[in-house]
């Protein structure tokens, strides 16, 4: 799979997720039942949805894709069919 494959493939995950979080019924069966690969990345003015990856070079994943790396204090990240891609600072 390429590079854009396979954030394509977790664009629909993370899309996917998130349907699941919202509609999710307190108190049933249903309660709690999604998978956790999403988490907020912190930009200016707002926190994101973000799908953290483990590249040994995010800046390379992101040219693939042809988008811009940011940073924040914790995180560098890049946007990709408005979802953050984003891994720690010093994390490989």
């Amino acid at each position: 799979m390429t590079v854009r494959e396979r954030l394509d493939a977790m664009v629909d995950m993370a899309d996917m997720e998130q349907k699941m979080k919202e509609t999710q019924v307190y108190n049933t069966a249903t309660d709690g039942v999604y998978p956790i690969m999403t988490g907020g990345v912190w930009t200016p003015g707002r926190m994101i949805l973000g799908v953290q990856i483990f590249p040994p070079d995010i800046h390379a994943v992101a040219k693939e894709v042809g988008a811009e790396v940011f940073e924040n204090g914790t995180e560098s990240y890049f946007m990709y069919k408005n979802i953050a891609f984003f891994s720690y600072k010093g994390a490989v």
